[in-house]
């Protein structure tokens, strides 16, 4: 376990658990270490041309996403001499805990670095039905469009600042670190039942139901049913045909629904009672399940 808990807040990354991979100066854009998720840590930086020595010593395994649409810089070959490197948009490098080699940087570029805590990765391996994937070691260039996909929506939840609930930052979390897991590798998880029965599904909604005003976790929902957070991703979306974060938030629209039409409560109001974060944050749920805000729904009704 890293000393500083990965998701925790830092002073502003000039003592990031990351500095230790940096190649060279490096100036913070933006950072997840403000909203407190735990167990995965998002920090965007400019990072500026320069060298890192051989000993650096990272702990937590981390990826790094190039973000520019180039780079260049030169790593250590094996007969001790720096060889020339390159990459493109999009190019990801996985980054195991522990010393790194030597390596340069002579190019400026933005990267997106992702450091998961040592407790997250071995939960989520320890949850992996069949073949477990092998100790993470070094790679470079490597292209995962799934990881792409998962990094933008978390990204983007760090822009908006946070207004998405627990149980969606949990799931696509999760989906980061068994993906993290077995990038560059051939192996594949066994699947386990496809779906979940008719008693363990009606007590997944009943638990939905009764906190649809507070913030559920994955570990919540999961061990309702006593599956672990892969198995129930998996068989929840077999069973209803969408995520359950997806679930949770129609099931809070629908009552945001019901509530704006039979009360007079304030938008704010039904908000709160349906679990979102703010009236904006309302809106915006709002507008993608039904295409109207709230307000115009309420006028239309």
């Amino acid at each position: 376990m890293p000393s500083t808990a990965v998701g925790q807040s830092n002073d502003g990354g000039s003592r990031s658990i990351l500095s230790p991979v940096f190649l060279g100066p490096a100036t913070l854009l933006q950072s997840s270490a403000p909203l407190k998720w735990g167990g995965i840590l998002l920090e965007k930086y400019v990072c500026r041309p320069g060298e890192r020595s051989a000993g650096n010593v990272v702990d937590a395994p981390v990826l790094v996403t190039l973000c520019s649409p180039a780079w260049r810089g030169e790593h250590v070959a094996a007969d001790g001499t720096f060889a020339p490197h390159s990459k493109t948009v999009g190019a990801l490098t996985v980054v195991p805990d522990g010393p790194l080699p030597a390596a340069r940087s002579l190019r400026q570029c933005d990267l997106l670095y992702s450091a998961f805590d040592q407790s997250l990765v071995s939960e989520v391996r320890s949850e992996i039905e069949g073949e477990v994937p092998p100790s993470l070691r070094l790679r470079s260039y490597v292209r995962d469009h799934a990881i792409s996909d998962i990094l933008n929506l978390l990204f983007e939840e760090v822009e908006l600042g946070g207004v998405s609930s627990r149980l969606y930052i949990d799931s696509l979390a999760h989906a980061l670190t068994v993906r993290f897991l077995f990038l560059g590798e051939r192996t594949g998880q066994a699947r386990g039942p496809a779906t979940l029965t008719r008693r363990k599904l009606s007590r997944v909604q009943e638990l939905i139901e009764s906190r649809l005003d507070a913030d559920l976790t994955l570990q919540e929902l999961a061990a309702a049913v006593g599956y672990s957070r892969s198995h129930f991703l998996r068989a929840f979306h077999a069973t209803t045909g969408v995520t359950p974060h997806r679930y949770v938030l129609n099931r809070r629209v629908a009552r945001a629904r019901r509530l704006l039409a039979e009360t007079d409560m304030s938008i704010a109001q039904v908000a709160y009672r349906c679990g979102f974060s703010s009236q904006a944050h309302l809106t915006l749920a709002f507008r993608k399940v039904c295409g109207l805000t709230p307000g115009e729904y309420r006028r239309e009704f």
